[in-house]
């Protein structure tokens, strides 16, 4: 009986033992590495670059197109504005069904400005038509950096439901060591059943990652003016290291972006005021309505209008010249003077708000990159820390010295340490992206500096 014992005593030492290496192999092929990307195909298409995604939305993107369609819409509403009364020319015959020889008329109408309001309408017109473009640029600049935040999401989306993945994996082959364990009655059956439990907890959590990841692509795809189906792949994090971290931007962008960082607020502040477009769209507004404040206030005696030519009447011909001048005493242009009162103070007002928001926007930014960037070599080791915390426990569950709740609870940091690297890849780029924003810095690939 003794030798019976020890021999099952042996034989459930050696399972135990064999389960423990199978542990210790599924904890090193699935903490350890996050290299594989979820769904990866053998040969991938050519990944979509933040620079190339820039690239294809400008060929392509409808936000672009709206902004282009914007800007006609604003100049032809300034050229609209902006145009001279027409000449007119008349042909009259009268005396028709009398004994009279009928008279010929042959007159011309030259309207003529004496008030000066020509001068100060194409000045306007001048001032309109910049202003319409520096609010395209501004426009093409947002549409620019709404672009790259739809990649940054739909990287960020795509690589944390590969660390969710790997993650439910790692869960769900240790609740099934756990169930041979609790089979050969190694473990307990509640062990069994709880790591079923964090298996199937990680299981949903995959399936909504997943489903995000799916959904930012296919809002990044709508952005671009692509169907999501023939969207390029979007890169993955390799060896550990966020793809948003080495993110492939334009080189006159990393160039602007990598300057951006050295300078302090002042500097920064200083760069807006001189290269925001929305600065540049507001001074002209503020302008182009002070123009036509003088057009309309010049409108209280209208144009004059020349007339002449030529007329035959009783056979002989002769020649006609008049003046029309109009009288100001119903209709003294006061509501247009009004209106464009009104358009010099909104521009006014326009102005000063626009300035205090790229301020603001400019130590806003600045003050967010500065923050994240105090945190970049903690937030950078994470990856790092995660494969730490992998090893350690993988060697300290094989020993003996960490129960299963501890292991579980260890796997679920080293995935936390992971997503931390992920996200703060992500806000690091955004901010800076933002930073280049807010000081006027141009975002689009081939932008004039």
């Amino acid at each position: 009986m003794y030798a019976l014992y020890v021999a099952t005593m042996d034989l459930r030492s050696r399972a135990r033992r064999r389960t423990l290496r199978r542990v210790m192999v599924a904890l090193l092929a699935t903490l350890v590495s996050v290299a594989r990307p979820v769904g990866a195909q053998a040969s991938a298409p050519a990944e979509l670059s933040l620079a190339s995604a820039l690239a294809l939305a400008q060929r392509q993107s409808p936000l672009f197109e709206r902004v282009e369609a914007r800007y006609g819409i604003a100049r032809g509403d300034v050229r609209t504005a902006g145009q001279w009364p027409n000449p007119t020319l008349e042909y009259r015959r009268e005396n028709l069904g009398s004994p009279l020889l009928p008279d010929e008329f042959v007159t011309a109408y030259i309207p003529i400005d004496v008030t000066g309001r020509r001068v100060q309408l194409a000045r306007a017109t001048r001032r309109g038509t910049a202003r319409a473009l520096a609010e395209r640029d501004a426009a093409q600049q947002d549409a620019a950096l709404t672009i790259a935040r739809a990649w940054v999401a739909a990287v960020l989306a795509a690589e944390l439901a590969q660390v969710t993945a790997q993650q439910h994996e790692a869960a769900d082959e240790i609740a099934r060591l756990e169930a041979v364990r609790a089979g050969e009655g190694v473990s307990s059956e509640a062990a069994a059943r709880r790591t079923r439990v964090e298996a199937t907890r990680l299981a949903h959590l995959r399936a909504l990652a997943e489903a995000r990841a799916v959904q930012e692509r296919g809002a990044l795809a709508t952005a671009l003016g692509v169907p999501d189906t023939q969207l390029p792949a979007l890169p993955l994090s390799r060896d550990g290291r966020s793809a948003l971290a080495s993110a492939t931007v334009d080189a006159s962008l990393r160039a602007a972006l990598d300057t951006l960082s050295t300078l302090d607020l002042e500097a920064l502040r200083a760069r807006a005021l001189a290269d925001r477009a929305e600065l540049r769209a507001a001074s002209l507004a503020r302008e182009e309505a002070s123009f036509r404040q003088a057009v309309e206030r010049g409108g209280v005696l209208g144009d004059w209008q020349l007339q002449g030519g030529s007329k035959l009447t009783g056979g002989f011909f002769t020649g006609q010249i008049g003046l029309a001048v109009p009288i100001p005493i119903f209709h003294r242009n006061g509501g247009a003077r009004e209106r464009s009162a009104g358009e010099v103070r909104d521009a006014d007002a326009l102005s000063r708000t626009t300035a205090l928001a790229v301020e603001a926007d400019v130590r806003a930014a600045h003050d967010a990159l500065r923050r994240l960037r105090t945190l970049g070599t903690a937030a950078q080791e994470s990856p790092a820390d995660a494969d730490v915390i992998a090893d350690a426990a993988r060697v300290a569950y094989a020993e003996g010295h960490m129960t299963l709740l501890e292991l579980l609870d260890a796997q679920r940091a080293a995935a936390d340490a992971r997503t931390l690297a992920r996200q703060y890849a992500a806000d690091l780029l955004l901010a800076r992206l933002t930073l280049a924003r807010a000081v006027g810095a141009p975002i689009l690939p081939g932008a004039p500096q």
